[in-house]
């Protein structure tokens, strides 16, 4: 009867240790949904950061050549003033001379 009775409490401890288990790796496998959807996220926001940067380093490249263009067409018009060529840029042409006509009451 004692065979019999720690056989029934070796498959009782068995059970709950099992049961243990289980609940533990339920629990892990709860964990690893998380942290797979975590790196999801954060993969999304690296790729959304990553399309800003290339964005804003596209709109940099496009405001350096026209930085770049504008000195150029004032190198050029104070080098050469008198290059019909390029069109005067407001602000910087050289002052038009002027005719003043004076009154004359005779």
């Amino acid at each position: 009867m004692t065979v019999v009775h720690d056989t029934v409490n070796v498959g009782t401890e068995t059970a709950a240790v099992l049961k243990a288990q289980t609940e533990q790796m339920s629990r892990i496998v709860n964990e690893l949904d998380s942290i797979h959807f975590s790196i999801k996220k954060a993969s999304q926001l690296v790729k959304e950061i990553g399309r800003q940067v290339a964005t804003d380093k596209c709109i940099m490249a496009l405001l350096f050549l026209i930085v770049i263009g504008v000195i150029a067409i004032i190198i050029v018009k104070l080098v050469n003033p008198n290059n019909k060529d390029i069109r005067d840029i407001p602000g910087l042409a050289p002052p038009a001379m002027s005719r003043r006509l004076l009154w004359n009451p005779s």
